[in-house]
């Protein structure tokens, strides 16, 4: 599945990225440990647009932009297929307590192999995709950056190699992390670095990475939305997972600025939430987020205006005051894909 589409996309066709994530998902450990969706769990959102191929902007490119996307996806397909096989080799593991030394040893490993910021997560049952499975109820989830100047090209090409750089990196990453943990006698799968089987924004937000905005993206310290989200699920019974996210008071600010929702080309960014029959917010009109994605090289215009992304998440903090009738509520996207980038027919 994944030669076929690394070879459809220098070809110059049309390959389907939900069929690549269904047939990872086909490789899902399915055991006495694992973890299925709550009846209220949503359904992953599918990336196909439907349009015809003159439209979709990545099918559309000269030999010299074949060239630069082949380079990305050449190591981001390998690291993905890499990661997929450890699924077909479960381990039994032989510990199941890490400690604070292990632990402490691990984030090192990840920030030595290119993780911007770490965190853990007891999964809830209704961050687990509808029809989908998870290995084990706990996460480590990971966080790499985009460079900002590529970003703020978007919407690009040299904005979507970027974000392609970034999912790679984070195949590169889980992968590394889930043999290391294998290594140390624990079991661990490495979350798919283009959308896996549960919600990776809401898993972030719940290790208190950051919090989601009104563009449906974590916004974290540093790098604002300009980041791109992954896991390992593992056996780890005692993982430190957060108590408390100091940073909800970014969908106060979220609720006075709204400037990615006015400056959304496809107009998808919704005033404000809109509640979800579940009790979560959604916070995208998926289907015109999706059209104008295919057309222009996976947009990313959200990730480039969020005053996040240029002026920092401490210098916003700084200056904004709050007003106590903000409203508090649980954003839960249903799947990474406003300014994923991912446009290889494709969010985050």
């Amino acid at each position: 599945m994944f030669r076929a589409i690394l070879k459809s996309v220098l070809a110059g066709k049309s390959p389907s990225l939900d069929l690549l994530l269904e047939g990872a998902d086909a490789h899902g450990h399915h055991s006495q440990s694992a973890v299925y969706p709550a009846p209220t769990s949503n359904a992953r959102t599918p990336f196909e647009s439907g349009l015809p191929r003159e439209q979709i902007s990545m099918m559309n490119l000269n030999a010299a932009q074949k060239r630069q996307v082949a380079r990305r996806m050449v190591p981001l397909m390998w690291n993905m297929r890499l990661g997929v096989a450890l699924y077909d080799r479960p381990v039994r593991p032989t510990q199941q307590e890490a400690t604070p030394e292990f632990l402490a040893g691990l984030e090192a490993l990840a920030r030595e192999l290119g993780a911007k910021d770490f965190g853990y997560v007891q999964v809830p049952r209704d961050a687990v995709f509808r029809d989908k499975s998870i290995p084990y109820d706990m996460a480590l989830v990971f966080t790499v950056k985009m460079d900002q100047e590529a970003i703020n090209t978007a919407p690009s090409l040299d904005c979507q190699l970027e974000v392609m750089d970034g999912y790679g990196r984070m195949a590169f990453i889980a992968r590394k992390l889930a043999l290391h943990l294998r290594a140390a006698g624990f079991a661990a799968y490495p979350g798919t670095a283009l959308g896996g089987v549960s919600d990776y924004p809401q898993l972030a937000e719940l290790a208190g990475l950051g919090a989601i905005g009104y563009h449906g993206l974590l916004i974290t310290p540093g790098e604002g939305a300009r980041v791109r989200l992954n896991t390992v699920y593992t056996n780890i019974s005692n993982l430190p997972v957060s108590q408390q996210n100091e940073h909800l008071w970014v969908r106060d600010f979220c609720d006075r600025c709204r400037k990615c929702v006015r400056s959304c080309p496809a107009e998808a960014i919704f005033q404000q939430p809109q509640a979800r029959g579940n009790g979560g917010q959604q916070c995208i009109d998926h289907g015109k987020c999706r059209d104008y994605f295919t057309q222009n090289f996976g947009c990313a215009v959200c990730v480039k205006v969020c005053p996040f992304s240029q002026a920092g998440y401490d210098k916003v903090k700084a200056g904004f005051r709050g007003h106590p009738d903000a409203p508090q509520y649980r954003i839960s996207p249903g799947a990474e894909f406003p300014g994923t980038g991912l446009e290889v027919h494709h969010e985050q």
